[in-house]
């Protein structure tokens, strides 16, 4: 399965990630997780998100880039989901 983890804190003004997200949700074998509809208030399921993980045989990360980094809440997700062990 792939899995892409989509952290854009405003969609609505990238055309290209509505379209990418659009024909990538007609395939088979394809998950999407949308972290700021799931977690508009930064209160993540650590455990789903771990789950999908190790369901997924390949990751993207879909996202801009702020100040060369990735917005706050995908920050925030790589600090409480991949952690050690």
């Amino acid at each position: 399965m792939i899995l892409i983890i989509y952290a854009h804190p405003y969609p609505q003004h990238s055309h290209a990630n509505k379209r990418m997200l659009e024909q990538a949700g007609t395939l088979e074998g394809v998950e999407i997780r949308s972290l700021y509809q799931l977690y508009p208030d930064f209160n993540i399921d650590v455990a789903a998100e771990q789950a999908a993980l190790a369901r997924a045989d390949l990751v993207i990360w879909q996202h801009p880039m702020q100040w060369y980094s990735v917005p706050p809440l995908l920050k925030l997700w790589m600090d409480k989901v991949l952690s050690h062990g």
